[in-house]
Order: C-alpha cells, then sequence, then structure tokens
C-alpha cells in the first residue's frame, strides 16, 4: 500500500535504474564501501535498508522506501543496498535479473567476530550477539548462505575480501569503477551523510566520520577466542567460502 501511495505522489519511480547490492555479513567494511558507493553522482543509497529482494517488485518498492527521505539523484543510474542478515532473502531470480550488479565481500573471523561482539556490548547489550558463540553462529550461517547463492545459481557478482579497500584503496576503487561501467571515477573521499554514524544504518564507530579512506594494513588479530570450538569452526566456514566465492567469478580483488 505504501508503494502504491508513493508512486501516486511521483510517477518517476517507475523511471528504470539498475540496481547494486552489496551481499556481505556484519562488520566487514560494508558501512564503508557503502559511503564510498554512495557518494559516487550515480548511485543513490549508501545505508542497509533491511528488506529482502524477491521478485521486481521488491525493486521497485527499495526505490519508494528510499524516496520517502531522499532525492534521486539527476544523472543516477544506479540504487544501492547492502544484505547483511539471511532473513532478507535475495531470491534467485534477482540474482539473474539482468537489472542487478552484485557485489559480494566477506571478511575473516578473527577481526569480524570480535567486532561484533563489541559493538552488540555497546549498543545493545541484551542481544544475544553479545555472547561470542552466537555471533560466531550468526557469521557461520551467513558465510554458508552466500556459498549457497554462487553454487546454486549461475549470476555474474565481483568478489572482495573486505579489508582490501583498507589495505589497498587505489586499486580496489579503480576496478569497482570499471565493474560497474560509471562515467566518473569512485575516490577515497565520501560524504558524510542523514544517517552516517547511526544505529541500524551501519556503522555507528566515530571512524565512518572521518569522511575518507584511511589507509592501512590489516589489523591485529584477536587470539580471546582461538583455542575455541565455535571459533574454530568460524575459520573452517571462511576458508570454504572464501575459496568458493572466489572460484565462481573471474572478477576478484583479493588480499
Amino acid at each position: 500500500m505504501q508503494t502504491i501511495k508513493s508512486l501516486a505522489k511521483n510517477p518517476s519511480l517507475l523511471n528504470g535504474k539498475k540496481h547494486l547490492f552489496l551481499l556481505s555479513h556484519m562488520r566487514a567494511n560494508t558501512s564503508l564501501m557503502g559511503h564510498l558507493l554512495g557518494s559516487h553522482p550515480e548511485i543513490n543509497g549508501y545505508y542497509e535498508m533491511h528488506i529482502g529482494y524477491y521478485s521486481s517488485k521488491s525493486l521497485l518498492r527499495q526505490k519508494a522506501l528510499y524516496c520517502e527521505a531522499h532525492s534521486l539523484k539527476a544523472k543516477s543510474t544506479y540504487m544501492f543496498d547492502k544484505v547483511l542478515h539471511n532473513e532478507h532473502e535475495v531470491t534467485d531470480a534477482m540474482l539473474t535479473n539482468s537489472r542487478c550488479h552484485f557485489l559480494i565481500s566477506i571478511r575473516a573471523p578473527e577481526y569480524a567476530v570480535p567486532s561484533i561482539v563489541s559493538l552488540y556490548r555497546k549498543a545493545h547489550p541484551k542481544h544475544e550477539f553479545i555472547e561470542p558463540k552466537s555471533a560466531a553462529h550468526y557469521y557461520c550461517q551467513r558465510l554458508e548462505a552466500l556459498a549457497s547463492m554462487v553454487k546454486r545459481c549461475a549470476f555474474d557478482y565481483l568478489y572482495l575480501d573486505a579489508d582490501v579497500i583498507k589495505v589497498n584503496p587505489s586499486e580496489t576503487l579503480e576496478r569497482l569503477t570499471s565493474y560497474l561501467a560509471l562515467s566518473s571515477p569512485l575516490t577515497s573521499r565520501y560524504e558524510k551523510m542523514h544517517n552516517t554514524g547511526k544505529a541500524k544504518a551501519g556503522d555507528s564507530s566515530s571512524s565512518l566520520m572521518s569522511g575518507e579512506i584511511i589507509q592501512s594494513s590489516l589489523p591485529s588479530v584477536s587470539l580471546e577466542y582461538e583455542q575455541e570450538d565455535f571459533f574454530k569452526r568460524c575459520h573452517e566456514t571462511y576458508l570454504i567460502t572464501r575459496e568458493t566465492l572466489a572460484s565462481y567469478t573471474q572478477k576478484r580483488i583479493m588480499l
């Protein structure tokens, strides 16, 4: 009903756009990626919309929801969203839709899992992800779902290691610009926007407020959970998933 109301107010929503999705998991530099992409004049959107994509109607819904709070850029060609949770399904019909373009990115568990736990202990102290075992379970399930996508459905995507955007930003941005066929290059600077740093819209840490990529080597590794069985499963799942995601595409940016 809300989508119909939005269309009545703004019929231009029916104008076709390409759709760009970042398929990943929490604490994998996805807010940084969203801001870098969403700061480009050809790309609308930068934060997680928390919706699933089932058919072409979902693409229209995405645009309508976005336009409730934002205006589309005059020369834009893409709508962007990131999907980080299994409950927000992306169907095979969407994976193979010619209007949809995909980036897939994962981060090693020694960085991602402690970061998930730290985030929830600060921002959502009653959530189950304050417990490392629960955060690890989410991580493994999400990686397994991403691997299942590429194995069951032949679709075009670019795979990138999550930390490559900070370790090697110049090459990564150049490759992303080429993959998306943008008319001007992506840059290492990005805009601080309405939802930047807000809870439930992505990274709420102060690092996102810098407005640019801070190039760095890989962060120090947390060894807190190294001997735990759940963490060993995370590491095994990561290695298998990374190999799978990289092997099902010829387009990849890896450390």
